[in-house]
């Protein structure tokens, strides 16, 4: 209710303020992702995911760029993650049984293996080492971006079936938009697995 009451007080006071100040004051346009508060000036429209930035964390376009690649990043492996969570729990034990190895789901009462679940010391020592060799090259190796001259963010290369130069210019936002629409949602789901199940003890899936 207070919340409420501080949200219309800010609204009316945002009416009210530009008739008082004359016809000289900036009427600043108000945020899309929250209403009640002014849109930050960085995120005008030209970026892909938005105007959310309540804190006013990107006060340059270098470190507007610099968190927009940390986010994509973020996008990318919590989608994978959410997508390996429930294939983890679910083909664990058959795929172990096929190729004559414990499943290491039978450890963490079905859980996925993670830090708060355990079972992760069970995995090869050559899997986390390929995993992190995997991820070192990503990090350090050479990109040839597919658009250098836009400097998208997150853009590292990969195209194998060449669809980026084959669509127009508002296909190719609309799959910006939908990357990180989906992974600001896997971001939240792999969130919410890791805290269903640490503290219910039970697998989600």
């Amino acid at each position: 209710m207070f919340a409420s009451l501080c949200i219309s007080a800010v609204g009316f006071a945002n009416n009210v303020a530009p008739s008082r100040m004359g016809a000289s004051s900036i009427v600043m346009e108000q945020s899309k992702a929250v209403p009640f508060l002014p849109k930050p000036p960085l995120l005008d429209g030209t970026m892909a995911g938005g105007d959310f930035d309540p804190l006013n964390l990107a006060v340059s376009p270098s470190r507007l760029a610099f968190y927009r690649d940390a986010e994509i990043k973020h996008c990318r492996l919590a989608m994978l993650a959410a997508a390996n969570w429930p294939l983890a729990e679910l083909l664990n034990k058959p795929l172990a049984k096929l190729i004559g190895l414990p499943a290491i789901t039978d450890l963490t009462n079905g859980r996925a293996p993670s830090i708060p679940n355990g079972g992760l010391y069970e995995v090869n020592a050559v899997f986390w080492f390929i995993v992190l060799a995997v991820g070192a090259l990503a990090e350090i190796g050479e990109i040839n971006p597919l658009d250098s001259e836009a400097r998208l963010a997150g853009d590292l290369g990969f195209d194998p079936l060449g669809l980026w130069p084959k669509m127009s210019t508002a296909e190719k936002r609309t799959m910006q938009e939908k990357e990180l629409a989906n992974g600001r949602l896997a971001m939240f789901a792999i969130v919410a697995f890791v805290a269903e199940e640490f503290l219910s003890k039970n697998a989600v899936f």
